[in-house]
């Protein structure tokens, strides 16, 4: 068996989060900083500056003129949001690990969808601080990466075995690794010193029942996750556990209408963020 700790903890030596992120995390510490603060250290960066403009101005928003200014997008998203997509754009940015598995592109605009979905049905159900759960969407499969790029015939191996047995990828994994994509994908984040509530969204998120809190927000990103692969239109109640499904009283139709929307925005933010 492969030693996961000591091939995590070389991975993250390789991939950190960039040092404009860093930035605007020390900025959130700091009572006395303000918009202008946080402008200054993202215009620095023509590329995120681009990147946000372009997702401020998408239909994630949904603003009713266009965005031009630096300044007015932070005013309007917010330091928490602006906090969220500099995570985003960052953290899609970081893992660039190429493997002949999960293809880049279309893993990533997965994740937008997933996130997207997991943000509206949030939103729907009147959580608070949804935006968490776009980036908890966007982030939770990393795990993944990290599993094909760095130990490819395992994660083959384990995509087979759970086709051949129908069994869930997480229960594989756990059963060959001891640690399934949710647990690898928690270890980073912690590494990343992002937030505990985040790390424990994703490790949970293979298996929602079973995290300690949180467990509605869990079940919304496990759901949102069966959607990605799933075909149109969406089979509502037969794609997660019943006692996952039940923990989301949102309807059939309600979801389908949702999955319509989050595809669109997740296309547009795709072009925003990883063009």
């Amino acid at each position: 068996m492969p030693d996961i700790e000591k091939e995590l903890q070389e991975v993250t030596e390789l991939i950190s989060l960039p040092e404009i992120y860093l930035k605007i995390r020390r900025l959130l510490d700091d009572e006395h900083a303000d918009i202008e603060d946080f402008a200054e250290v993202v215009v620095v960066d023509p590329n995120l500056s681009a990147r946000l403009l372009r997702v401020v101005n998408s239909a994630y928003y949904s603003f009713p003129e266009p965005i031009e200014s630096l300044s007015r997008a932070l005013n309007l998203v917010g330091l928490d949001r602006l906090h969220t997509l500099v995570l985003g754009v960052s953290a899609v940015s970081s893992l660039n690990l190429p493997n002949d598995i999960l293809p880049l592109k279309p893993f990533w605009h997965g994740s937008l969808y997933c996130g997207v979905l997991t943000r509206l049905m949030a939103d729907r159900l009147k959580l608070e601080r949804s935006d968490r759960l776009f980036v908890a969407g966007l982030l939770h499969d990393i795990g993944s990466l990290v599993l094909c790029a760095k130990f490819p015939d395992h994660a083959r191996e384990a995509i087979r075995l759970s086709v051949q047995s129908r069994q869930p990828l997480h229960e594989i994994q756990r059963q060959m690794l001891d640690y399934h994509y949710g647990d690898i994908g928690a270890i980073l984040m912690a590494n990343w010193n992002l937030s505990s509530e985040l790390q424990m969204l994703i490790r949970f998120q293979p298996e929602p029942e079973a995290a300690p809190a949180q467990q509605l927000e869990i079940a919304l990103l496990h759901f949102a996750h069966a959607c990605t692969s799933a075909t149109r239109p969406l089979d509502v109640d037969n794609l997660v556990a019943p006692g996952v499904r039940a923990m989301i009283e949102l309807s059939p139709e309600v979801i389908n209408d949702f999955s319509e929307t989050a595809r669109a925005v997740s296309v547009e933010m795709g072009k925003a963020i990883l063009n």
